[in-house]
């Protein structure tokens, strides 16, 4: 029973049960759940047969009649809506104050009681012939939702056999389930106050106070540690309310304010518990099951606000084992790694029935007033095909990410990789598309991906796996030898924790491998399913040999424009040390009266435009940063075009050193961008803007020069066949570095180029990696 639970668990505190002889604990544990049943089944039975069966019922409450049942309304003594204040000797308030009193108490069936009712203002005294047993009342009875405290103590009865490991969750989570499920089967008797029902029901409610508030200050992790003799007050205390419940020393509403801390107690703490970082996610998935199942049987239940629930309540009952089942489904997840299931389907299958049951519910009981039965049980279905049709599919969607953490479908997930995968434009993307929508969507929770990289096998992506369980590269062969088919586990192998290999191969080339362990929920990779795994293996290796091969041009294409951009340096150096310094040393040695004007003329041109090579192939200002550059930029290209070019320059910002090679290639983006737009685009006026921020860099060039059309599209290989070299070096420049490029472009408008760069978190101002 509930009570010993509590004392087990005030002994105990956080210590294993395992310290003990685990089959005396078992088997104790066992017997006190079979006791909690057998106490239920009494309850059960006196709520069915034992209560009187008076023919009508009334809100004890305020004592006002709701409906009557089967022939008693014959009698036309009492009529609904009126108030007992008394009957027999007991009168309504002596009723409220004391549970162990219930109308008709020891009166046997045919008897007749003076009864005192109030009917519009006024007292009437008349009496009542109790009519006994009638199919119509115990129809009633039985359809109240008395059954779900069963369904709570067959949770935690499920969570007493299977639930490992046996520690100070698992104890508190039993009692919970059971000492919710008496306290419910005891609220549902209590209507009828009979065998002490009510008081029992005030005395329990102190007993899941505890259990209650222990449970969610360490569910899903402790929010602090606290002192064992905390809790041991705690127990304590609402024993002694227990007590003095059994009798009668509280007030009896002190039982609402014990109601209102154990509910509104347990809310509190799961909202501190969302401040814990680790507990965020299973908390919201917590309250998500509280909002779904307490929903449904809230909104049916004011409709019977004046008195019983109605029939169709029921159907929102039916969402109420949501809420102990996603108390296990947490703890097991926790435990185990996941078992976000291939329940799925069962699980949003269920909650949408129910979600839709009550919908219907509540709209069929609003149209049964006014439409006849027939139309409404066919406009009834009718609705319910259209909503499962048009609102199932997104409700399933909703419930497998944010509850099971499924974010591909599993129906046509190779298409959706393949959609995918098209995006990734490195391999940190390709990793980050799998660590957390491929693996997770195939409810793998245990995994390694290992790249070939000569004589190694690297990690590029791991979980729960330590690196001191990989293999080495010496093992490559007999782990291909074993790819593609299931591994049982096997406990003397150095791997056992690997349940299938499979191969990354691109043509002859072997990338890579792919270990999956663990599986939700029973660690199986079925026959069928291992080619839709290949598959995925081989759009893998296809992307990541794309995306090697990609990065290797990268390289090279970067070392060819770092050598390129270190020939120009060498060259202006070269120009500036030696041929100006050996024409300036000419110009000295010649005798200037023999000079002619046009050998004047001739030698400056010559120096001028020595001097412009030179600023081309490697800007002296460069050195002194990105801003005093492109300013030097924008005055030597005015002075070059004749000044039949306007060049407008906006900078902001501009005091921040950026890595050298950022400034060299967004300097050569600007560089080129302006040539284009002078020498080809015949432009008249050019824009420079620039915003030069510490963390990003926003440059934007504008023309009025002939444009070009753009089509649908415009992407590297689309510049290419076009013959825009210039553009697409822009577009490369701007990949090199990280940057963003965009283009657009129409006739007789002008181009519009706008390259945004922004600094990696990881690097500091100086260009170095922190």
């Amino acid at each position: 029973m509930p009570p010993f639970f509590c004392l087990n668990i005030l002994l105990k505190g956080n210590r294993p049960v395992k310290k003990h002889n685990p089959r005396i604990v078992h088997t104790i544990g066992i017997l006190l759940s079979l006791g909690t049943l057998g106490l239920m089944l009494f309850f059960t039975h006196t709520f069915l047969y034992e209560a009187p069966y008076t023919g009508f019922y009334f809100n004890g409450t305020d004592g006002r009649i709701i409906e009557f049942y089967g022939g008693a309304a014959s009698q036309d003594l009492l009529r609904p809506g009126d108030i007992l204040k008394q009957v027999g000797d007991i009168t309504l308030k002596e009723y409220q104050a004391d549970g162990t009193l219930y109308f008709f108490k020891d009166v046997q069936p045919g008897e007749t009681l003076p009864v005192i009712i109030e009917r519009d203002g006024e007292e009437v005294e008349t009496a009542w012939t109790l009519p006994g047993f009638s199919p119509e009342e115990f129809r009633a009875r039985f359809i109240n939702p008395w059954w779900l405290g069963y369904l709570f103590w067959g949770v935690g009865l499920a969570v007493q056999l299977f639930m490992r490991p046996r520690d100070a969750r698992w104890r508190l989570l039993i009692a919970m389930n059971e000492t919710t499920g008496v306290w419910f089967l005891l609220g549902i008797a209590s209507s009828l106050r009979v065998w002490n029902s009510s008081i029992l029901l005030h005395a329990f409610t102190w007993i899941a106070l505890s259990i209650y508030l222990h449970l969610h200050w360490i569910f899903p992790s402790p929010l602090k540690r606290i002192s064992s003799w905390v809790w041991t007050v705690l127990y304590l205390l609402c024993g002694a309310l227990f007590i003095c419940e059994i009798f009668q020393l509280l007030p009896r509403t002190a039982y609402y304010f014990g109601v209102l801390l154990m509910f509104g107690g347990s809310i509190v703490l799961l909202f501190l518990h969302l401040r814990q970082p680790q507990d965020r996610r299973a908390v919201q998935l917590l309250l998500l099951a509280f909002g779904v199942a307490l929903l449904p049987a809230i909104s049916l239940s004011l409709i019977g606000l004046g008195g019983r629930v109605p029939e169709r309540g029921l159907v929102g009952m039916l969402a109420l084992p949501l809420v102990p089942g996603a108390y296990a489904f947490l703890i097991i997840r926790q435990q185990s790694g996941g078992i976000e299931a291939r329940a799925s389907r069962f699980v949003s299958v269920y909650t949408f029935l129910i979600l839709l049951g009550t919908t219907l519910a509540i709209l069929s009981g609003r149209a049964s007033a006014n439409v006849s039965p027939v139309v409404t049980v066919i406009v009834t279905g009718l609705l319910a095909a259209y909503i499962s049709i048009a609102a199932f599919p997104a409700f399933q969607s909703f419930i497998n990410r944010r509850l099971l953490g499924i974010k591909l479908p599993y129906q046509s997930l190779l298409e959706a990789y393949s959609s995918r995968i098209t995006t990734s434009a490195s391999i940190l993307a390709l990793l980050r598309l799998l660590e957390e929508d491929v693996f997770p969507s195939l409810l793998v929770r245990r995994y390694a991906f290992l790249q070939l990289s000569g004589d190694a096998l690297v990690p590029l992506l791991l979980r729960g796996v330590d690196t001191s369980k990989l293999p080495n590269r010496d093992e490559l062969t007999e782990l291909t030898s074993l790819a593609g088919r299931f591994l049982p586990l096997d406990e003397g192998h150095p791997h056992s924790w690997i349940r299938l290999i499979l191969t990354l191969r691109a043509g002859d080339e072997t990338l890579g491998l792919w270990l999956l362990g663990r599986r939700d929920p029973d660690d199986l990779y079925h026959a069928a399913e291992i080619p839709i795994f290949q598959s995925l293996a081989d759009q893998t290796a296809i992307a990541m040999s794309n995306l090697l091969q990609a990065k290797r041009l990268r390289t090279l294409y970067q070392l060819d424009i770092d050598r390129h951009e270190e020939e120009r340096h060498r060259l202006a150096l070269e120009l500036h040390d030696s041929v100006l310094n050996q024409l300036a040393v000419l110009r000295m040695n010649v005798d200037e009266s023999n000079l002619s004007p046009n050998f004047q003329q001739a030698y400056e041109e010559v120096v001028q435009r020595l001097r412009e090579i030179v600023s081309d192939l490697r800007p002296p200002m460069l050195n002194y940063g990105l801003k005093l550059a492109l300013e030097e930029l924008a005055q030597n290209l005015m002075e070059r075009s004749g000044n039949q070019a306007r060049v407008t320059l906006a900078l902001w910002g501009g005091e921040e050193r950026y890595p050298q090679n950022i400034e060299q290639h967004l300097f050569r983006i600007v560089q080129e961008a302006c040539e284009n737009a002078v020498r080809h685009a015949k432009a008249t006026h050019v824009i420079i803007s620039a915003q030069l921020d510490a963390q990003e860099i926003i440059l934007d060039i504008q023309d009025n020069g002939v444009g070009f059309e753009m089509g649908e599209r415009l992407e590297l290989d689309d510049l290419l066949i076009r013959k825009h070299f210039g553009l697409a070096g822009i577009v490369e420049r701007a990949s090199l570095i990280g940057a963003k490029a965009h283009i657009t472009s129409s006739l007789k408008t002008g181009t519009h180029i706008q390259v945004t760069w922004s600094r990696p978190t990881n690097q500091t101002g100086n260009g170095m990696m922190e």
